[in-house]
């Protein structure tokens, strides 16, 4: 996802040839490395910003340490930023430079954020000759891919740093374990979970022998088959045709603290002399009591809104644009302290005592009430600090314990009763303060649940996992806040966020969106279904080139490597299909984050930019499910890896800071009276002549 200071970058990547000097503050143990162009073509070099080079195309660069490197520095470490990645690279020590020296190092892989990488510069054992001065680091990079660099240092090896990370043993079930779980049949089943304000309803079929009956009430961070599931159990007597329903209530004590049921999800066993034996399938609450029943839905006047937006910049701007929804960021770990100190209120949740920041919160109240004021629907992308980069203990406690620092954020962690405690009083003070009756905070609408959890292990990092036990972890996450934000807020909604990498990952550690939402669909149904929705970013295949309508990898096909602008229909017939519907329901679709760039503030390509969003609006037009479109990033920010991505330039532009791109008069004029002749000049820089000639209407499949 593109944040506010952060984006990516995408596949046909242009690159600029980039050199300039990095040198970086010395470190502990550390290295730091300046580089260079070596030889080749005259390049363009550019600092876009200080302390980071640019190179684009195949480029020989030259790493100068600042200081004579010690004989145990042989790991080169970087951050870098490259949208389709560099090809495995030789390392050459010299002077000279000698192909027998040569050392070949990993490739960087797509990147579409600032990316750590570290690799050995010689093996274990086998040191590079003595005398070096310089390595020569030879980039084989397409002509059109841009390569950012920064940070660059050689250093130590790490104690176990090369080694393959395995998962801590109580943080993630196992895929094994899993996969026997959604393929078993089980002889009975609980068809009804329902929270009332003190009474939990549920309802069954246990067909068969009824001696030793019991539900289990198992508490959500327990993993699959732990037999400390088990250990709270209630006694269910089933009718002579099976069938069982009763009440227990809402509360229960866990150890010396307060359990809501409401985090349950119950599975009917049988205990005999030999254990317990599960004979259904564990099954999350379908139904919640809520405190404002009548608290209405938000009804954009149109699908126009903003992404990573926030209160005090520009402040006409949502009215000028006619925006009708927004997306805000939100840290979750800044809201909330462990410890009292100056400006926290302490509050519960489950038994447990927490601080709420209130300067913190008071800086989204802001933001929230100047979208209320607008009647903006507002979505909150919930992200968490990883915890692999932090010492803070609020971090700490709330990542997920096998979260890797190559993360920009993590997932929450879901499976510990103090990390899932902490997660859930962080959810509740904010679906409580946010979805008053009286607006008084502000109103959130919908949570979307980090992001592009498809390339989780740069944005939602849970350690190297397989995607089903990924999702297990996420389900969790976006299962609790359904749970807890619909007892103020009915029509609220957790959404999955999702790159436009559909049938294929993009990266060998990504999943592919399809596959998120097939692993989504089968762990809902199994554990009773809830009214997720979908937060997708169809950005252009190459995000340096918004002539989306050229994009070879996005077909009419649910089998399609990419979902773009250009085949969104593919989406929309996606999820109107029988198996995605909940309870008969297309699910909303908001297309939360999505941009188009202007390479450069030349007519040509300022045209093109424009053109790549009026393609877009004219197709979401026919496309019901699709419910808004969430334009990101707003404004050009030099930390995007060289995109100028947004409907204003840069604010430090030398001729026009701020200045309206003729994207943003287009953007303004869409939904309204004024939108055909707005759109209508860029027909001509599609080559049609008619916006109906890109309109797929076959069928998909």
């Amino acid at each position: 996802m593109l944040l506010s200071l952060i984006h990516r970058s995408y596949r046909t990547y242009k690159i600029y040839l980039l050199a300039a000097v990095l040198t970086l503050p010395s470190a502990s143990a550390e290295t730091p490395l300046t580089l260079t162009r070596h030889d080749g073509p005259a390049p363009t070099f550019k600092e876009p910003a200080p302390g980071t080079v640019e190179i684009h195309g195949p480029m020989s660069v030259l790493a100068t340490p600042a200081a004579p490197p010690g004989p145990a520095d042989q790991v080169l470490e970087l951050e870098y930023f490259c949208a389709g990645g560099v090809p495995t690279f030789a390392v050459l020590p010299g002077p000279p430079f000698e192909a027998k020296t040569a050392r070949y190092l990993p490739a960087l892989g797509h990147s579409e954020t600032w990316s750590r990488y570290a690799a050995r510069i010689a093996p274990p054992g086998k040191p590079l000759p003595a005398g070096w001065t310089q390595l020569r680091l030879d980039l084989p990079l397409p002509a059109d891919r841009v390569l950012q660099v920064r940070n660059l240092k050689l250093r130590p090896e790490r104690p176990g740093e090369f080694e393959a990370a395995t998962a801590a043993p109580r943080a993630s079930a196992s895929k094994e374990a899993l996969e026997a779980y959604f393929s078993r049949k089980f002889p009975a089943a609980i068809t009804k979970v329902s929270i009332g304000k003190d009474l939990v309803h549920l309802e069954g079929r246990a067909p068969g022998d009824p001696a030793g009956l019991f539900l289990a009430d198992i508490p959500m961070d327990l993993l699959l088959d732990d037999p400390a599931g088990w250990q709270t159990l209630v006694e269910v007597k089933p009718a002579a045709d099976g069938s069982f329903s009763l009440d227990v209530p809402r509360h229960r004590p866990r150890g010396n603290l307060d359990h809501d049921r409401l985090l349950s999800r119950w599975q009917l066993v049988r205990k005999t002399a030999q254990g317990i034996e599960p004979l259904s399938r564990a099954r999350y609450a379908g139904a919640v009591d809520c405190r404002s029943p009548d608290l209405p839905p938000a009804r954009p006047a149109n699908k126009k809104g903003l992404g990573g937006w926030h209160s005090g910049k520009l402040p006409g701007e949502l009215a000028d644009l006619g925006i009708s929804a927004v997306t805000v960021n939100v840290m979750i770990h800044t809201l909330v302290a462990l410890k009292p100190g100056p400006g926290t209120t302490p509050f519960q949740w489950q038994g447990r005592t927490y601080h709420a920041r209130e300067s913190a919160l008071a800086g989204y109240d802001r933001t929230f009430l100047e979208a209320q004021k607008h009647g903006a629907m507002v979505s909150a992308i919930l992200l968490v600090a990883n915890p692999a980069k932090s010492a803070e203990q609020v971090v700490k406690l709330l990542g997920h314990p096998d979260a890797r620092p190559e993360g920009t954020f993590a997932m929450p962690n879901v499976t510990s009763p103090e990390g899932i405690s902490l997660y859930g009083a962080i959810l509740n003070l904010m679906a409580e303060r946010w979805s008053r009756p009286d607006g008084k905070y502000g109103r959130v609408h919908h949570w979307i649940m980090h992001n592009e959890v498809d390339a989780g292990w740069v944005w939602t990092n849970a350690g190297d996992k397989p995607d089903v036990v990924y999702m297990d972890l996420y389900h969790r996450s976006m299962r609790l806040m359904d749970l807890i934000a619909r007892q103020y807020d009915r029509s609220s909604r957790p959404f999955i966020t999702l790159t436009h990498h559909w049938a294929e990952g993009g990266n060998p550690k990504w999943y592919g969106s399809k596959r998120m939402i097939e692993l989504l669909v089968r762990q809902a149904r199994t554990e009773g279904d809830f009214p997720w929705a979908l937060a997708y970013h169809p950005y252009p295949q190459n995000l340096f080139n918004p002539r989306t309508w050229e994009d070879g990898q996005a077909t009419f096909s649910f089998d399609t490597k990419k979902i773009t602008p250009k085949n969104l229909e593919v989406l929309d017939a996606y999820m109107k299909q029988p198996a995605l519907l909940f309870r008969g329901q297309v699910r909303p679709v908001h297309l939360s984050e999505n941009g188009f760039n202007s390479k450069d503030y030349s007519a040509r390509e300022l045209a093109d930019q424009a053109a790549g969003m009026a393609l877009a609006w004219k197709k979401m037009a026919k496309l019901s499910s699709i419910e808004s479109w969430q334009y990101h990033n707003w404004i050009d920010n030099r930390h995007e890896g060289g995109l100028k991505i947004g409907l204003r330039k840069f604010p430090d532009d030398p001729g026009d800071p701020l200045g309206k791109k003729p994207i943003w008069h287009l953007y303004r004029a869409l939904g309204t009276p004024e939108e055909d002749s707005a759109a209508a000049p860029y027909l001509q820089v599609i080559g049609i002549t008619s916006w109906d000639q890109v309109i797929h209407t076959a069928p998909i499949r």
